[in-house]
């Protein structure tokens, strides 16, 4: 499982290098260390500590994963979505309806807390829901980098520095959940205690910034 887990990861920089085999040399720029570092740090702190909406997202698929490969599988399948979707923004120059994505970035924290807050039949679909929402927040990222100037001058090392601060950053939030709650996983008392409150808070925050963002 972690070898397939690993070849998805890394599926985002294979599609940029095989772009980079078929843009123009001129179109994409050199590939600059300097701002590969940079936007690697911006790629980081958009999730720790600034990304709380994106944190939110997080510690919702946490608290619905009931076990470990659940958990790996199911921010996999958002690191990919968003990934992809960072890539093919910046890379074909789609324009991102900001507003818009804003509030779709509150309205899918909301409704993945309610999805685990009231199961239904709709959660065998929860992985092509995942896959959306991770498209949604790729949406958002993007947004993010077009804003930096390093885009301009070396799109390839700012898309993979800042789409790899943004990875790290989510591991670094995941093994810290797991490091923190796991001991816990087992109880018979952990889903009603903590993950059912848990899941409350963030939908009510996913609903409050999509509110706050219309």
């Amino acid at each position: 499982m972690l070898k397939s887990i690993h070849t998805l990861l890394i599926l985002p920089l294979l599609l940029l290098l095989g772009l980079n085999e078929v843009i123009p040399a001129d179109g994409i720029g050199v590939f600059d260390l300097q701002i590969f570092r940079q936007e690697l740090a911006s790629g980081f702190s958009h999730i720790l500590p600034d990304g709380l909406d994106h944190i939110a997202f997080i510690l919702g698929l946490f608290f619905l994963s009931r076990t470990l490969p659940i958990l790996l599988i199911q921010t996999t399948l958002f690191t990919l979505a968003h990934s992809l979707m960072l890539g093919v923004v910046i890379l074909t120059g789609l324009k991102v309806p900001s507003h818009w994505v804003e509030i779709g970035v509150g309205l899918s924290i909301a409704i993945l807390a309610l999805e685990g807050l009231y199961p239904t039949r709709l959660e065998r679909w929860r992985p092509l829901m995942i896959l959306l929402f991770g498209g949604i927040h790729g949406l958002a990222f993007a947004h993010s980098l077009i804003q930096q100037t390093s885009i301009r001058t070396s799109p390839i090392a700012a898309l993979f520095g800042f789409n790899l601060g943004v990875e790290l950053g989510q591991l670094v939030l995941i093994f810290g959940l797991v490091a923190i709650f796991s001991p816990w996983w087992q109880r018979t008392w952990y889903h009603t205690r903590i993950c059912l409150p848990a899941l409350t808070l963030i939908a009510l925050s996913g609903l409050l910034w999509a509110w706050d963002r219309w």
